[in-house]
């Protein structure tokens, strides 16, 4: 919308959908810069979120008490770390578990009520929420499915294409936004990575503790989630998860969660949708544990709930920490060689680059894991951490060009930076620095 163009060629467009940055786009006009209208976006997403678990929550169980699910909605979602980090940053995590979030309450309604009105809007919400995070479509596919055989059991034939037709539509921006795409699920999603733990592939090479199928189950027991999760599935019962609606919130998850499995990498925060969908189906036992609890043990639901608090107020610092030094990090090395870098000059960089690009806007970047360089100009500039980035990225191209800028051009180091990133300038002289 500002000139720049909507996406660079090359690999990994799949993971760069465009919901996230055309919401900044349009905020960009009220906001002073675009770091401030990306904050916005996360903020008003976060707020937005809440709204809509508790309208699920309502819709779920009507019969909960209003005080059950304000604290359930704040202590199990709002203080959970995962959400407080999306909140709080500048990614797509907040906005695509908004409109995630808001799809489920408008489709459930679709399935209690079957009205057209809910449908169409509902349908709105699941486009835009792939257009910000592709994954979230294995989410709320079945929710979609679900929609229309209501749809199609109530013979609301013009429901039926009013969702359909408005659901295209809100996507269209997908193919402005990503001309040229490259979705490639098919080639990366593989059952196999249910059992592996240290994938290869375009993202380098990566180590991780558990296999995928373990990693699921992260959101039940994983203190950057919430802690009484694990609680509250003591507590269930298989009534809870008897209605039509929790059934296909289930098979949302399940879908979910089989898609997560098969990629070759593991990733918190990806987890956050399906955290979401498990507090609404174990919202049942909060709300007996907040009825029973409160009536019979106080002072130990009491300390529960504040044990709970503790935890997670301790884990959103932990978890949210590691963020903030990243982002003092790239602040700092944007200052430092903005007073070294001429006007328009070009810089070959990997990882940090994506950041600085906002702070040094009149830079000509150019990414050393998008291809293969065959050329250096003279006069360039080499922004790297090879001590960082090679054990993950042997054999890739970040290290392929980092070599072969060693073995064709003398590097003359121009800056020490924070973090052990250096600066270099390229000179037609060659000089093997290994």
């Amino acid at each position: 919308m500002q000139g720049f163009p909507a996406l660079a060629p090359g690999l990994g467009e799949a993971e760069f959908a465009g919901g996230y940055p055309l919401a900044a786009a349009l905020l960009r006009w009220l906001a002073p810069d675009a770091i401030v209208a990306m904050q916005l976006v996360s903020w008003l997403s976060a707020g937005l979120a809440l709204w809509f678990f508790n309208q699920n929550l309502r819709l779920l169980s009507p019969g909960a008490r209003a005080e059950s699910r304000a604290v359930f909605t704040g202590l199990a979602l709002a203080l959970s770390p995962y959400f407080v980090r999306a909140g709080l940053t500048g990614m797509s995590d907040a906005l695509g578990l908004a409109l995630a979030l808001g799809a489920s309450w408008l489709g459930l309604r679709v399935m209690y009520k079957g009205r057209t009105p809910d449908a169409v809007a509902a349908a709105v919400l699941m486009a835009w929420a792939v257009t910000t995070r592709f994954g979230l479509a294995a989410l709320l596919a079945p929710l979609a499915g679900g929609m229309l055989l209501m749809l199609w059991r109530r013979r609301n034939i013009r429901g039926i294409f009013a969702m359909t037709m408005a659901g295209i539509v809100a996507f269209l921006p997908h193919f402005w936004l990503k001309q040229g795409a490259n979705v490639s699920i098919e080639r990366d999603w593989s059952l196999l990575y249910f059992f592996q733990h240290t994938f290869s592939n375009d993202n380098g090479t990566v180590h991780y503790l558990l296999p995928n199928f373990l990693y699921l189950l992260y959101p039940l027991c994983h203190p950057g989630f919430c802690l009484l999760l694990p609680g509250l599935i003591l507590l269930a019962k298989k009534t809870d998860w008897t209605l039509p609606s929790k059934k296909v919130l289930i098979a949302c998850l399940a879908a979910y969660l089989l898609l997560l499995g098969g990629l070759p990498h593991q990733n918190l925060r990806f987890l956050l949708p399906a955290y979401a969908l498990l507090l609404l189906l174990f919202f049942p036992a909060w709300d007996r544990m907040f009825a029973y609890g409160f009536y019979f043990f106080k002072r130990l639901t009491w300390s529960i709930i504040a044990t709970a608090l503790a935890v997670q107020l301790f884990a959103s610092v932990k978890i949210i920490a590691p963020v903030l030094a990243r982002n003092r990090l790239e602040v700092d090395i944007a200052k430092e060689i903005q007073t070294i870098l001429p006007q328009n000059a070009t810089v070959y960089a990997f990882d940090i680059d994506i950041a600085l690009r906002s702070y040094l806007p009149d830079i000509q970047w150019k990414n050393m894991w998008i291809q293969q360089y065959d050329t250096f100009p003279d006069g360039s500039f080499v922004l790297f951490n090879e001590p960082l980035l090679r054990p993950q990225w042997q054999g890739r191209n970040p290290i392929i060009n980092w070599e072969h800028l060693n073995q064709h051009k003398q590097l003359v180091l121009k800056k020490e930076l924070p973090g052990g990133w250096k600066l270099f300038l390229m000179r037609n002289e060659p000089h093997n620095l290994f």
